[in-house]
């Protein structure tokens, strides 16, 4: 059954019209003709039924001849957050922020680890802080420890002393960080370091088994900063090779601020 309201509408008016998926405001108060068609939407093939934050349905509505949806409903529909910011009088929908990463590498919960059988070496997570050998602070990541009298992981290619794997199923598009020598740390998993050994050290980034990017000889005196493509990318494997942890003892080798973007 068609409804027909005529009112005033004040304020602010937001809609999505079908046709250009715009989302506009008004700072006017009008007259306007509402018609209520009991319009169904559809995301895909499947009916999404609007609803406010308090579960109250939210009906569409035509007015002088587009048609308005619900823009939660609609965000969240599509897998998107929605945020209405009331001092600029803006919705933003999806990430409103776009310098802010969607997630971090090191809260994703690896599938797979592998060492030398008779490896000294063990991984941690960066709950604290890594210090370079130019007393810069870095915070959050993963850090590698590689044992003085380790060997390689068997049958690799790359002769990594560490190698392990995040399941991404195609859900990011760059992965940015550093890759630091550390000087000192204080994690949890370790007690605190505050003589560390150095080696120049290779880091390998494989997505789905092939090599998407690599830093080769990163030194103490000089971290490195990587942006890696990951789009399509399923599986991200990572290798790291320290070359001289045999004659200087045992290396640490962090990777930092391991930021996910979509």
């Amino acid at each position: 059954m068609k409804k027909r309201i005529q009112g005033l509408i004040a304020g602010i008016l937001v809609g999505t019209t079908l046709t250009s998926g715009l989302v506009f405001g008004k700072q006017v108060t009008e007259k306007a003709d509402l018609y209520f068609n009991n319009i169904k939407i559809f995301v895909d093939g499947g009916e999404v039924v609007a609803k406010d934050p308090n579960g109250n349905i939210v009906e569409p509505f035509t007015m002088n001849g587009t048609t308005y949806l619900p823009v939660r409903a609609i965000a969240n529909a599509l897998g998107q957050d929605v945020e209405w910011d009331g001092a600029t009088q803006s919705v933003y929908i999806g990430k409103k922020d776009q310098t802010k990463p969607d997630n971090y590498l090191h809260k994703i919960q690896y599938n797979d680890y592998k060492k030398a059988k008779d490896e000294e070496s063990v991984f941690a997570i960066i709950n604290g802080t890594v210090n370079d050998y130019n007393d810069n602070t870095f915070t959050n990541g993963i850090l590698f420890y590689i044992g003085a009298w380790s060997n390689v992981v068997e049958d690799d290619d790359d002769n990594a002393d560490m190698i392990i794997s995040y399941p991404l199923n195609s859900q990011y598009k760059n992965l940015k960080g550093n890759i630091v020598l550390p000087k000192s740390y204080k994690i949890a998993a370790f007690d605190n370091a505050d003589k560390c050994y150095s080696s120049p050290t290779d880091v390998f980034f494989y997505g789905d088994g092939k090599l998407i990017y690599k830093a080769t000889a990163v030194t103490a005196s000089m971290p490195f900063k990587f942006d890696i493509d990951l789009k399509g990318v399923n599986q991200l494997t990572i290798k790291v090779r320290a070359s001289d942890a045999y004659s200087h003892g045992d290396v640490p080798v962090a990777l930092t601020d391991l930021a996910l973007y979509k």
